[in-house]
């Protein structure tokens, strides 16, 4: 249920963020960030499907380099 991108972005935000400010802060900051990204993804599908597409996969076979 739990996408790899999902997964990417939290572990960058807990390390970025614990970084500048420890890990109690790390840990809030990854949980708002984590959460906005759940709550709001769904939310511009609808409303916006073109802006929705940068947050997920759905266009990202247009993205890749060539080989």
């Amino acid at each position: 249920m739990v996408s790899i991108q999902l997964l990417g972005t939290a572990w960058t935000v807990w390390k970025l963020a614990s970084k500048r400010v420890g890990p109690v802060g790390g840990l809030i900051a990854t949980a708002v960030v984590i959460g906005g990204l759940v709550y709001v993804t769904p939310r511009l599908a609808e409303k916006s499907p073109a802006l929705a597409s940068v947050l997920t996969d759905a266009n990202r076979e247009n993205l890749s380099p060539s080989e």
